[in-house]
Formats: C-alpha cells, sequence, structure tokens
C-alpha cells in the first residue's frame, strides 16, 4: 500500500472511498450527458412509408382517406412504417414519433400514430389520451391481431394497413364518451 500524500498508509477503507467516490462520479456524469438524439424518418405527409411496402397508388388513396378523416372529425392518423426500431420497443417509438411530429391537437392530445415495422415483425398503435376512451389499448391490440395480421400472414402489407386505417378510422370517427 502507498500514502495518501500525508504520510499514512491507505488501508481499504479509503482504497474503497475512492473507488466509491469514483462510481458516483461516472453515473453522475453519465446522467447530465445529453442522451443521443432519436433519428426518426420525416414527416411527409399523412402516410410515411420508409420501408417502401406501400405501391404508390394505395398510399395516394389513404393519404386522401386520411386527410377525409381529419377534415371531418379534427382528428389527426397518421400511418408510419419504418426499416428498423434502432432497438427501441415499438409502443416508445410510435410514441415519441408521435410526439416528434405533434401528431393531433395539442390540446386534446387526440392523435393516432399507426407505425409498422415490417423487417422487425412489429406493429404498434399509438393514441393521444384524448382517444383512449374510444381507441383503448385493447382494441388497437385486436385491430392489430384480427384485422391487420392476418392480411399481413398472407402477404399482403397494402391490404392490411387498408383494413387497419378502416378500422381505426370507424373507431375515432365516433364522439367522445
Amino acid at each position: 500500500l502507498g500514502t495518501n500524500g500525508i504520510g499514512r498508509a491507505k488501508g481499504p477503507a479509503t482504497l474503497f472511498r475512492s473507488l466509491a467516490t469514483a462510481a458516483l462520479t461516472g453515473l453522475l456524469l453519465l446522467s447530465v450527458t445529453p442522451a443521443a438524439a432519436q433519428s426518426f424518418p420525416k414527416l411527409t405527409g399523412r402516410v410515411v412509408d420508409q420501408a417502401d411496402i406501400i405501391p404508390p397508388a394505395e398510399e395516394a388513396a389513404l393519404n386522401a382517406q386520411l386527410e377525409q378523416l381529419e377534415t371531418t372529425t379534427g382528428r389527426q392518423l397518421v400511418v408510419a412504417t419504418v426499416n428498423d426500431l434502432a432497438g427501441n420497443d415499438i409502443a416508445d417509438y410510435g410514441y415519441k414519433l408521435g410526439r416528434a411530429w405533434g401528431i393531433g391537437d395539442e390540446a386534446k392530445d387526440d392523435g393516432v400514430v399507426f407505425l409498422i415495422a415490417p423487417n422487425e415483425r412489429r406493429m404498434n398503435i399509438s393514441v393521444g389520451l384524448g382517444l383512449e376512451p374510444i381507441l383503448t389499448d385493447a382494441l388497437s391490440g385486436r385491430i392489430i391481431r384480427d384485422v391487420v395480421t392476418p392480411k399481413f400472414k398472407a402477404g399482403d402489407m397494402p391490404g392490411g394497413i387498408q383494413a387497419g386505417v378502416n378500422a381505426i378510422a370507424e373507431q375515432i370517427q365516433l364522439p367522445p364518451q
């Protein structure tokens, strides 16, 4: 054991305190260091098909349908397909994507993001708090499981997305409870 500069030998307690101080300092620095910013595709319309799974004609029809839905209800629904989730949970990614894009009325929090990550075989419907009474997590799960997934399994991704949009749109046109 060496000395601590004052002439006393460093004992196990001093060594432990030094290691504990170093560890706490490292944790403090990590908590202050900003996390890397999440990278999202650019919002280019009501349908953002980064994964390129929707043919142009179907994408145009979906955009028109979603624009009409927003005009008649004031509620915003967007469809996003992404190449990957960059290691993120799909629900977390969808929530952050909706926030980053500013989907829905800010005061009413009534936006919906229908997110598909085909390369990771994941889907999610992220719903703003203002719509949760009429588009619940349970109903969103049923739409994915019973409406969208069968079409995806049959190889009809555009048809599955259209069927999902139709089911979501039908639900969010309902008046608030």
